[in-house]
């Protein structure tokens, strides 16, 4: 009996894990509008846009190097792309995954990440538009 339960309490927190880690990147929503990027682009301002997928672990763990990349950067404009719901934007920015961070300085761009979830490196990379 007490193997039981130790297999039950060990599936419970497996799937307790398992639920938790994508809550936060499933309240994502896009905020990607082409008239608002274009015109960003044509007035040289720092662009940061973040390719996420609903329940992707890795963009759930991309977000407080996000978060702390729009406190030190608060002029940068920061848009969100739905890399399953937004075919047109995801196709614009050459998106092959969720989990993509791409920064730009005006047309240019300047950084593209994949991947990464190091605070610092996201931050780091951000920083190249400002």
């Amino acid at each position: 009996m007490n193997a039981f339960k130790v297999t039950v309490a060990a599936a419970l927190a497996g799937l307790a894990l398992a639920i938790s880690a994508p809550v936060i990147a499933m309240e994502q929503k896009a905020t990607y509008e082409m008239a608002m990027f274009d015109k960003a682009q044509a007035d040289n301002q720092h662009i940061v846009v973040e390719v996420f997928k609903k329940g992707c672990p890795t963009c759930a763990a991309q977000q407080p190097g996000l978060k702390a990349a729009k406190e030190k950067f608060p002029k940068a404009t920061f848009v969100t792309v739905d890399f399953q719901g937004d075919a047109a934007p995801v196709e614009r920015f050459k998106a092959v995954k969720q989990s993509t961070i791409i920064v730009y300085k005006g047309s240019k761009e300047v950084a593209r990440i994949v991947g990464e979830t190091d605070s610092d490196a996201i931050v780091a990379a951000i920083g190249k538009g400002a």
